[in-house]
């Protein structure tokens, strides 16, 4: 089963990104999922080719602990976005961290789905997927 959004990874390590793109493929098989290890580069790709793509969702792992711009200032920048880019993408903080303040500044952020610790599981990715299609949300 494809799902009907794109993943978006968001994190500073090549391999966590290689390991959340894997898990995602044996989850739905073949997936479009594109990975950045430059949260920089990622915004410019939301705002550029994903704004692009009127009819594509996006589900977005995002880590918080990284050098170039944390997943803190990620969220600030992406809360700056245009609305119906905002609307189309969903996100999940996807960290190592196992700090409940983490968890409890994640929760209050209105753009956060969810708080997963990594490494990420096929059961994380199906969780995330269907909360998100059971509301019948866009993505």
């Amino acid at each position: 089963m494809k799902p009907p959004f794109q993943f978006i990874l968001i994190d500073d390590d090549p391999m966590n990104n290689l390991i959340c793109k894997l898990t995602i493929e044996m989850t739905f098989g073949q997936s479009d999922v594109k990975a950045f290890v430059n949260p920089e580069v990622a915004l410019n790709y939301i705002q550029t080719d994903f704004a692009n793509l009127p009819d594509t969702t996006g589900l977005l792992l995002l880590d918080i602990n990284m050098p170039i711009m944390s997943g803190w200032e990620f969220l600030e920048m992406f809360d700056n976005l245009r609305f119906d880019l905002k609307e189309r993408i969903k996100i999940c903080i996807l960290s190592s961290s196992i700090d409940e303040r983490d968890k409890e500044r994640s929760y209050a952020n209105k753009n956060v789905l969810d708080f997963l610790v990594k490494p990420l599981t096929d059961k994380d990715v199906q969780r995330i997927t269907s909360m998100e299609l059971k509301k019948g949300k866009s993505l």
